[in-house]
């Protein structure tokens, strides 16, 4: 058991990581270099960098985010204090290394494109870092200290956040157009972040035609890791069919593998459902 609790944490982790990685690509290629400011912490210190001359934005927002880590441990937890002070590290060092290497070159020459590319790897990477059991720091942190003291909700607190930064961005630079970009960024990753989580949450509907169902049934019950996320098992023998509601899809890989153990012969049919089939 403690190996697989430490194996779990090994492997959120290593999504931190990931999330990090792909937070700097965001900002380093897409972001900075056209000085979008979309928000939170890394957008605030691309509007500080600006007006000291200091170049690394990493390390501008790492001293941002770790007295509000400190103030927002409570809320966080031990476990997930841990993991964003991770993310927190790694990301600003890694955006700080790339833009040494990239030094804030134009990659992508479209400002449009830019602004969606950044913002779709920020989306992917909030998700990383939700799924793995943390947070991305900065307003996140704010918002959760706030919001209950204040009476606004969350969501719309760290809008209002992610609006005075932008609002800082557009005076520093004197770019007004730039707010355009800036908001096409956030919704990119508004939109990212909704996509992936409905995906991960999204009722799996499997159907299964075998002459052995009595056995991949049985089988499947057996199996702790896919029982405790099926909502229905429906066997009929006279069609040789068989219907699975699923949670999520989390677990299809491994319900198709137990399937195909069962009867390397059968035949899976995969629907998405957010609904109960009731009495079929």
């Amino acid at each position: 058991m403690e190996n697989k609790r430490i194996s779990a944490e090994l492997k959120n982790y290593g999504l931190v990581f990931i999330g990090a990685i792909v937070v700097a690509l965001a900002f380093g290629l897409f972001i900075v270099p056209y000085k979008i400011v979309p928000g939170g912490v890394f957008g605030l210190g691309i509007v500080i960098s600006e007006l000291l001359g200091f170049s690394s934005i990493g390390i501008i927002a790492l001293c941002i985010n770790i007295p509000l880590l400190l103030l927002g441990t409570c809320f966080l937890g031990k476990k997930t204090g841990l993991k964003t002070a991770f993310f927190m590290i790694s990301s600003s060092f890694l955006l700080d290394f790339l833009l040494i290497i990239t030094k804030s070159r134009i990659i992508v020459n479209d400002v449009l494109l830019s602004s969606i590319f950044g913002g779709i790897l920020v989306g992917v990477t909030i998700f990383l870092v939700k799924k793995a059991g943390a947070t991305t720091g900065g307003q996140d942190i704010i918002a959760r200290i706030l919001s209950p003291k204040i009476n606004v909700d969350f969501n719309q607190l760290i809008l209002i956040i992610d609006a005075i930064i932008i609002i800082f961005g557009i005076f520093t630079f004197g770019d007004y157009t730039m707010a355009t970009y800036c908001l096409i960024t956030i919704i990119a990753t508004s939109k990212t972040i909704e996509h992936f989580m409905k995906q991960d949450v999204q009722n799996k509907t499997v159907l299964v035609f075998s002459k052995k169902n009595h056995i991949v049934q049985r089988n499947i019950t057996n199996n702790k890791t896919i029982s405790k996320n099926l909502i229905k098992i429906i066997h009929k023998d006279s069609d040789e069919k068989m219907i699975l509601i699923t949670k999520n899809n989390k677990n299809l890989s491994v319900i198709e593998a137990v399937i195909y153990n069962s009867d390397p012969e059968a035949q899976i049919i995969t629907l998405e459902s957010n609904f109960s089939l009731g009495n079929i």
